[in-house]
């Protein structure tokens, strides 16, 4: 059994994060373990499950961008000493500018730990639902009038617009779903899971 740890910023991501893994390897065989950050601590319960499991995933939100680095760092000597072959970081750029990625980029690794288990960083260019806006074929799920055509003509470029060009790809998200009267975010700016999953 392969033991993977992926730890994101926020809900979001780490929704993205199940789906993703759910895509690449499919259901049969994998075991997923969500987990949240609070107060600065995360608790990593030894779950082993039952069964054919060939890939076991953990799926940690750190509920904000800056304890990535942080959770991998402080929960590293766990996740080696109970198997874990695999470490991973995802980060948004957001709120910073594109012009700050190679920045973020050369620091992205500072400060993790060098073992038998490397922990590998990646960025969510600005932020995952940059991903969301690039997939232009969800919007008509989300509701039929929402086809590219009309999101196009309601000044949304999302055809020639790369995804990585939306400085708040959240918010264009969002203000692209209520040109069909539908929220990303709910009225006190916050992501809610049924809205996001």
């Amino acid at each position: 059994m392969k033991k993977i740890a992926i730890f994101v910023e926020g809900m979001t991501e780490q929704e993205f994060a199940v789906r993703l893994v759910s895509a690449l390897v499919g259901n049969k065989g994998l075991h997923v373990v969500l987990g949240r950050q609070w107060k600065g601590k995360v608790t990593i319960a030894p779950i082993i499950p039952t069964g054919d499991i060939d890939f076991y995933v953990l799926i940690v939100d750190c509920a904000n961008d800056g304890q990535v680095n942080t959770q991998i760092r402080d929960q590293y000597q766990t996740l080696v000493a109970t198997g874990y072959t695999a470490i991973i970081g995802l980060r948004d750029v957001y709120p910073l500018a594109c012009s700050d990625i190679p920045q973020i980029q050369a620091h992205l690794s500072a400060g993790l730990p060098t073992g038998t288990v490397t922990p590998q960083m990646h960025l969510a260019v600005m932020e995952v639902e940059a991903w969301f806006i690039g997939e232009t074929t969800h919007f008509a799920r989300i509701d039929h009038a929402l086809t590219v055509p009309f999101i196009v003509g309601n000044g949304f470029d999302i055809v020639g617009n790369l995804a990585d060009s939306w400085q708040h790809p959240a918010k264009v998200l969002d203000e692209i779903y209520r040109l069909a009267n539908k929220k990303y975010i709910d009225s006190r700016g916050q992501k809610r899971k049924r809205r996001v999953s």
